[in-house]
Formats: C-alpha cells, structure tokens, sequence
C-alpha cells in the first residue's frame, strides 16, 4: 500500500478561481496587480495631503429670481375662501409661475480663488410688499408638504379630509389649508462644460435637513440643505444655474375679482393694482482656497 502524500502549501497560480461546482466564478487579482492598486491609492493619499486645496476659508455665492405675476393673463380658479366653512368661491386669478416649465436661476463665481461646494440651500418666498398702498411686507416662506401640521397636509389627513396637495394650483393669500405648498423639481448645470449635477430631474424632497418649525402660519425662514456626496469645484469663471421646474401652478387673486384674498373688509390692493410675487433663493456653501494665480493675480485660465 503506497502513502499518500498531502499538499503542505498552495501555490497561487493566478488564474480563473473556481466556485464550489467547480465552475469558473472570476479571476483572482495577481500580486503585481494588487501592489499597483495599493501604489496608487498611496499616491492618490499623498497628492490629498500636498494639495494646495488643503486650507481654505468658508465662502458662499447665491443667485434668485423673482417672478411677478402676469396680470395681462387670467383664468377662473376655484378656491376656499372661508378656513371655517370651507366654501369654495370661482375667482379669476393670474398666474406667478406655471407648472411644467423651467425657469433658469443663474449663480456667478467671482474670483478671487476657487469654491469647491459642499452645501446647497433652496428658500421659496411668495407673498407682496405692499398691503392697501402701505409698504408692509407680507411674505410667506413656503413649507414643503409632509412637514405642515395644517388640515390637508400628508401628516395630519383625518376622515373625510380633502389632501389639498392634489390640487394642481395654490393661490397665495387664500384660506390658510391651501398654502403654503409649491413642490418643484430641480437641477444644476454647469453653463461652460455642460455638465449637469443628476441626469434626470431631482425632486425638492432630496433637499435634506429642512429648518422650521411645525406652526400654522409660517414666519421662520424654510430654507432646505442638501449637501452634496462629493465636494463639487467651480473655477473662478464658471458660470453654473440652478433649474428651478414647479410642478404646481403659483397664482394671486386678480386686482378685478370681487374677492380679497386676505380678509373680507379690508382691501390689499395698491392703487386698484395687486401684483404679488415668488421669489426662489438658492445659496451654494462650501471652503474657498487661493494659490499662486490669485496672489499674482493672473485670473482665470482659458
């Protein structure tokens, strides 16, 4: 009877590596590949730790726009006017924004230095700053859905309650269920390169960390930060803008409808004129770094 010997060690062949059955399941990495994965990972570590990125100062930029509404354009809008009866009431109405198109919200990077963004910022604020001919600023931040503690709202639906963000427009100034919701998509396009930040629409709930409390007439600044996976670096000439999609139309009472929005004896009009407005801010924060360009001051490459 001959003995058998037994293997004492494995010599790595690298080959196919095999499964169970014995069936081909992948290739294992041989060492000189690993050594170079390990080598440029080092690398990569040490190029982070000798960036001229490494300090900076906090810096942000903004850009808004405000939308006016289109007294030229009116259509009969059905919508509640009495918060205890519920009545609804045809009203004509102009629109501020419509639903469905893309407005364009340009934000400029001046130098000196470069801004690698960290954070974005989005505030919706709708409302007029005159009342009755009076310079008396009545703006509302406009609250995002499942957070308002307001009859209608997604968190707070009893029996029979109508959801009011199926509706597809919101009248600013009416009964106080109908605001103070505007959901919208967004994006971020680098105007130069024409890169975008997502390839499809992002919607507002990815905007994270929404400041403001639960109360039911909105007076804190709603402001939603979302911050990026990725520092995103702008130069010191890019040209970026914020997309800004509503997915609901925004509009005012008309100045020629019999109803006031606000209360029923006393009138909001300026001069027989009501001319409300939407204004979308949005805020990029991050670090700004400086180098050799900006002490020379040479600008930016082109």
């Amino acid at each position: 009877m001959t003995n058998r010997r037994i293997p004492t060690r494995v010599v790595e062949t690298g080959r196919v590596m095999r499964g169970s059955s014995g069936q081909g399941v992948g290739w294992l990495q041989s060492l000189a590949e690993r050594t170079r994965g390990i080598r440029a990972q080092l690398n990569g570590i040490h190029r982070r730790l000798t960036s001229p990125m490494i300090d900076g100062v906090p810096a942000a930029v903004s850009g808004e726009l405000t939308f006016r509404a289109n007294t030229q354009e009116a259509r009969e809008v059905n919508i509640v006017n009495d918060a205890n009866t519920g009545d609804i009431v045809p009203s004509l109405c102009n629109p501020i924004v419509k639903a469905g198109q893309t407005y364009r919200i340009p934000i400029m990077f001046p130098p000196p230095g470069v801004l690698a963004v960290q954070n974005l910022v989005v505030t919706l604020e709708a409302g007029m700053t005159q009342v009755g001919g009076v310079n008396r600023p009545l703006l509302y931040a406009l609250n995002d859905y499942p957070q308002t503690n307001l009859i209608g709202g997604f968190d707070q639906v009893g029996a029979g309650t109508p959801i009011r963000f199926t509706w597809q427009q919101q009248v600013l100034g009416t009964a106080w269920e109908n605001m103070p919701f505007l959901p919208f998509f967004w994006n971020i396009i680098d105007e130069k390169s024409g890169r975008q930040y997502a390839q499809d629409w992002m919607p507002h709930g990815a905007l994270l960390n929404t400041r403001g409390n639960n109360v039911r007439i909105r007076v804190a600044p709603d402001s939603e930060l979302f911050d990026f996976d990725t520092p995103w670096l702008f130069e010191r000439d890019a040209q970026v803008s914020f997309l800004f999609r509503p997915i609901m139309d925004l509009y005012q009472v008309a100045a020629s409808s019999p109803v006031l929005p606000y209360t029923s004896d006393v009138d909001d009009r300026n001069q027989g004129r009501r001319n409300q407005q939407l204004t979308v801010r949005v805020e990029m924060h991050g670090i700004r770094h400086y180098d050799r360009q900006d002490v020379l001051k040479e600008g930016a490459f082109v």
